[in-house]
């Protein structure tokens, strides 16, 4: 409970930035119709059991990943060395 709270540490998104966190979620599809901008920090904490691809992005029709969708937020990876093994987190933990 207490990392959900880790956004409230970040400042507001400057306009750039919430025009930018706006388009990356409209193409993923996570936008709620009629939602507006997204002017607060994405926070992202996916499970230990999703793809690769959802993770990183891509599939059959790609899609933004985790990892985009917490673009100027936060990636929450709890339990991390419970990932699957497929995934490089080595290039985001160093």
């Amino acid at each position: 409970m207490a990392a959900r709270r880790l956004p409230s540490l970040l400042p507001p998104l400057s306009w750039e930035e919430s025009l930018l966190v706006t388009r990356i979620h409209s193409t993923a599809g996570v936008l709620s119709p009629g939602a507006g901008l997204v002017r607060e920090p994405p926070f992202r904490m996916p499970h230990h059991s999703a793809s690769p691809e959802g993770i990183i992005g891509g599939g059959k029709i790609p899609r933004p990943g985790e990892v985009s969708l917490a673009h100027e937020g936060i990636l929450f990876l709890d339990e991390a060395a419970e990932f699957s093994t497929a995934l490089p987190l080595q290039s985001f933990l160093n």
